[in-house]
């Protein structure tokens, strides 16, 4: 303790020389000319114990390398805050919120939103005491992160506030202060501020569009088109469409973004390669699965030549490698959209091996699990067909019948079904391949995956003064899908119990196959097609197990009153049951800090009818995100 309150003395002890090196020093960093930043920094190198001289020689340097030493720079900050004993779990200083904002920034271009939203949390502490542009950027950052792992509600939280401060005159963001209300004359906003508040709009737009608030969404995004200019909002107005469905308009409003809006290598993004997949969700939403696949494997394309393309320039990893650069590949997003395309184009051997791609960077997502078990099942058996053939089935299983017509009796084959697709092979269940042994596996992860409590209260936001929220889960969502709602997790646990229970039966293992099959039924809400699937597997699996008088029960004509895919209407939270399944959004670009911008993919399927496990298919969401910050 003694030894930081000598090196906090040191540090404030400035002469007049080296206030005049530091002031030359920021005045180079305005006009960009890091090499000058550096050298007058480098005057002040007596100064070892300075925590702030320190940090700015590491983002001078890295700004003159034109931001692409990241692992450096990485490196550099981490040294910073052991050397000076700074902790994230013990931040007491406002200005130690710089150096713990930048490792935030390095975080979210490298994808990991979670680290990045820990580390915020913390820093949003002290949005009082700081500099007001600061304070703006930390703000609009703390937005898109919680954007960026889908938590549209916490964003439109955090957009209130911020918008509360603006109406209310404060030059600085404070905290609010209910016990205080003053009156004042309203003032004319400076363009700075203007400005911030356009960015608010568009990530309002965002959020509304993410809760398919559509008219909201649509009566603001008739404020941005008044600028002809502003393709951003050309892009919220093809998200726009698509929700309310109508693909043509939407289409339009993609075709009228000029290719070289967005720049990969000026960016990190590219209007094409967003051209490309926006169509191929349209399609996919339109019933077109391979009209889908062909834009889903142009955007491919276009991202394997923009990536080979930046790894030219770059030979030593993160060190050559722009920080917009980053995250730019949307390699595996796009492998998922077609995957799942390719599944609902009855292809399932080529979407195994797309959705195998997708799930080595998101294991953790139970819908990718579960789609590549029906990639497995599919690839077993495509149809149903033979199945209902009643006359060659009969021929199948009939062995002989004996007797009078008063003592008859009918003998059957000791096999009831050629489903029985098990590998007589000691190979494992875990080799990737499109087998219904994977399939076995994949159908356990995804049960796992899936939240167990789907009422659960949602995590506090950190605007509370005083409190300090949990730290948050390593998967918010199931990335890069939207996060699942209540009802989207009973229907995604029924669909996995009735297709673990069809590939029990195909296995050869009929005990778990009646386990999974009465869990199934056990389920409090149930849609009609699953519950008749469920009593077929049960008295499938007890009829091989020689228990026929169970069996007879569960084919009881009464059990089932209609079949439908629907589930059930539930007695709490009725008005709030989305009734239509709308279709996903689609890749919207938004100014974010800085030029940042992020765009958001999120395609969602209707139930799938014409599988024989019941189940509901969704095509996921693309994230395609990036910023550049200074």
């Amino acid at each position: 303790m003694a030894e930081k309150e000598e090196i906090e003395r040191t540090a404030d002890t400035v002469s007049d020389q080296e206030q005049e090196y530091a002031q030359n020093a920021l005045s180079e960093f305005k006009k960009a000319n890091y090499a000058g930043a550096l050298q007058h920094i480098n005057k002040l190198d007596n100064r070892s114990n300075d925590f702030k001289l320190a940090h700015n020689k590491a983002l001078v340097e890295y700004c003159k390398s034109d931001f692409k030493k990241n692992e450096t720079f990485q490196k550099n900050l981490t040294s910073i805050c052991n050397q000076f004993r700074i902790r994230i779990d013990k931040l007491d200083d406002v200005d130690q919120c710089i150096i713990h904002y930048n490792q935030a920034i390095l975080l979210y271009h490298q994808q990991q939103y979670t680290n990045a939203i820990f580390i915020m949390d913390r820093v949003y502490k002290f949005i009082e005491p700081m500099d007001d542009a600061l304070a703006k950027q930390i703000s609009l950052f703390a937005i898109e992160l919680q954007l960026c792992v889908r938590q549209s509600d916490k964003a439109l939280s955090l957009i209130s506030y911020l918008e509360n401060q603006l109406i209310n005159g404060t030059p600085n963001i404070k905290m609010l202060d209910k016990s205080v209300k003053e009156k004042k004359t309203p003032q004319p906003l400076d363009p700075a501020t203007e400005e911030f508040k356009r960015k608010l709009l568009k990530y309002k737009i965002r959020c509304y569009l993410m809760n398919h608030n559509l008219e909201t969404s649509a009566r603001e995004i008739g404020n941005l088109l008044k600028d002809k200019q502003n393709f951003e909002a050309l892009f919220l107005a093809a998200n726009l469409e698509y929700l309310k469905g109508n693909f043509v308009e939407s289409q339009k409003f993609l075709a009228s973004i000029p290719n070289d809006h967005l720049v990969y290598n000026e960016c990190g993004e590219s209007s094409t390669l967003m051209f490309y997949n926006n169509m191929g969700v349209i399609h996919h939403a339109m019933g077109k699965p391979n009209l889908a696949c062909h834009y889903f494997q142009m955007a491919l394309k276009e991202d394997i030549a923009l990536t080979n393309n930046s790894k030219k320039d770059s030979s030593r990893g993160l060190d050559d490698k722009a920080l917009h650069t980053l995250g730019g590949s949307k390699y595996h997003e796009l492998m998922y959209n077609l995957g799942v395309a390719l599944l609902h184009a009855k292809r399932p051997v080529q979407a195994f091996d797309c959705l195998i791609i997708a799930v080595r960077r998101y294991h953790r997502n139970a819908r990718l699990w579960m789609r590549l078990a029906e990639c497995c099942i599919m690839a077993g058996k495509e149809s149903n067909e033979l199945d209902f053939d009643i006359q060659k089935k009969q021929k199948e299983i009939v062995v002989d019948v004996i007797g009078s017509k008063d003592k008859q009796k009918v003998i059957l084959t000791t096999n009831l079904t050629r489903d029985k697709k098990y590998s007589t092979d000691s190979q494992s269940y875990a080799v990737p391949v499109p087998s219904l042994e994977f399939a076995s596996l994949s159908l356990r992860n995804a049960l796992l995956l899936l939240p167990s409590d789907t009422t659960a209260s949602p995590v506090p936001l950190f605007l509370i003064p005083g409190v300090t929220p949990p730290v948050p889960s390593s998967s918010p969502g199931p990335a890069p899908s939207s996060p699942l709602s209540p009802e989207s997790v009973i229907s995604l646990r029924n669909s996995i119990l009735a297709a673990s229970a069809y590939v029990s039966l195909c296995l050869g293992d009929y005990i778990l196959a009646l386990e999974h099959a009465e869990n199934l039924l056990q389920q409090p809400r149930l849609s009609g097609a699953h519950k008749l699937l469920g009593h077929l597997y049960c008295a499938e699996a007890l009829v091989l197990l020689e228990k026929i008088s169970e069996a007879l029960e569960h084919l009881n004509p009464d059990n089932i009153k209609y079949i439908s895919l629907e589930l059930p209407k539930s007695d709490e939270n009725e008005e709030r049951r989305i009734k239509t399944s709308p279709p996903p959004s689609l890749v919207v670009p938004a100014q974010l800090v800085d030029g940042a911008r992020h765009d958001a993919v999120q395609h969602r399927r209707r139930q799938d009818h014409q599988r024989p496990t019941g189940r509901s298919h969704r095509l996921v969401e693309t994230s395609v995100a990036d910023e550049q910050q200074m």
